[in-house]
């Protein structure tokens, strides 16, 4: 007899997580809708969390620990992994240091197969560690239910709701927005990066007024503890959303995705530190990819400013944000 298929795969990387890992599989396990699997998948931890995973797969058959290679920083290796593991026709992801709601499954699948959305958002909220709640200011959270198509959802993108959107938790995938697409080994803000890989495939993204996931607030975490990588992680990010825009002929969506890009490295150099020949050959590839991509909006578009900002761009970022100063005062 064939094993049935489950509802949904819940993946957890795991990485450091011996405090926490406990109290988010219990709440996993406490869902109203219990047809799901939990994939439990050792990032190489270097603690007792390997041990604990196999623990908890011993306790419950709707738990799998898994032990794949460790193939980078970050945890884009261990979803990878429980990407190609997971077995559901839906998809979704959480932190190992955080909790979940009881009702958070039910109301995700139940929102998606109501609405024919292929990606379900709800509100997060966080969670101090002795337990205090602290919910997003009123403009970062759904206030409503809200269907949004593609171009929608870019528009979306650009309020407060930006910060519900770039992440891989709180939310229910359809498995098939990650055929063809995993995420980018070795990177952080991995997530961030491969969004618009996965809104290119949605039909409709559905945006939830519920609040059924808590994140915990702590020192430690990936984006605390690296900050040059994380820049420049968030400017690849930006640029290959501007790529995106560039293929379906969104030109605007592009220069602003660049712009963005460009004055984000520029407010934020001080986090590199260029003497180090590491940060100073990742820098110079990272704007590298930045001129690259404005020769091409450039180029699409027809745009001779375009061209000169490109070149601005070579020359550094102050003369590139001198330059886009001076246009500005122009238009004024």
């Amino acid at each position: 007899m064939l094993e049935q298929t489950p509802k949904i795969s819940v993946l957890v990387p795991v990485y450091k997580a011996e405090e926490t890992l406990d109290a988010c599989v219990e709440s996993i396990l406490a869902q109203t809708l219990e047809d799901f699997e939990l994939l439990l998948v050792d990032d190489e931890s270097p603690d007792d969390c390997p041990a604990l995973c196999d623990a908890w797969a011993a306790k419950d058959p709707r738990i799998r620990a898994l032990h794949p290679k460790k193939t980078g920083p970050g945890p884009s290796g261990a979803r990878n992994a429980g990407l190609d593991a997971a077995r559901a026709d839906w998809i979704t992801m959480v932190d190992s240091d955080d909790t979940v709601a009881p009702d958070l499954l039910a109301t995700l699948y139940t929102a998606a197969r109501g609405s024919g959305a292929d990606l379900v958002i709800c509100n997060c909220c966080r969670v101090k560690p002795d337990g205090t709640r602290l919910p997003l200011p009123g403009q970062q959270r759904f206030p409503v239910d809200t269907i949004l198509q593609e171009e929608q959802f870019w528009d979306a993108f650009g309020t407060p709701w930006i910060n519900q959107f770039t992440g891989t938790a709180h939310r229910l995938y359809a498995a098939r927005l990650f055929d063809g697409v995993r995420y980018p080994q070795g990177m952080l803000h991995e997530d961030y990066y491969v969004l618009p890989d996965l809104i290119a495939r949605c039909g409709k993204v559905q945006c939830l007024a519920y609040t059924g996931y808590y994140v915990l607030q702590h020192e430690g975490s990936i984006t605390a503890t690296a900050r040059h990588e994380v820049r420049l992680a968030m400017t690849r990010g930006d640029i290959h959303r501007a790529d995106y825009f560039l293929s379906r002929g969104w030109y605007d969506r592009a220069e602003g995705a660049l712009t963005d890009a460009a004055e984000f490295l520029y407010r934020n150099k001080a986090a590199y530190d260029l003497r180090k020949p590491g940060h100073r050959a990742e820098f110079a590839a990272v704007k590298g990819e930045l001129c690259r991509a404005y020769n091409e909006l450039a180029a699409q578009k027809g745009a001779r400013s375009l061209k000169l900002r490109a070149a601005a761009l070579r020359m550094g970022l102050p003369v590139f944000h001198a330059y886009r100063a001076l246009l500005a005062a122009r238009h004024s």
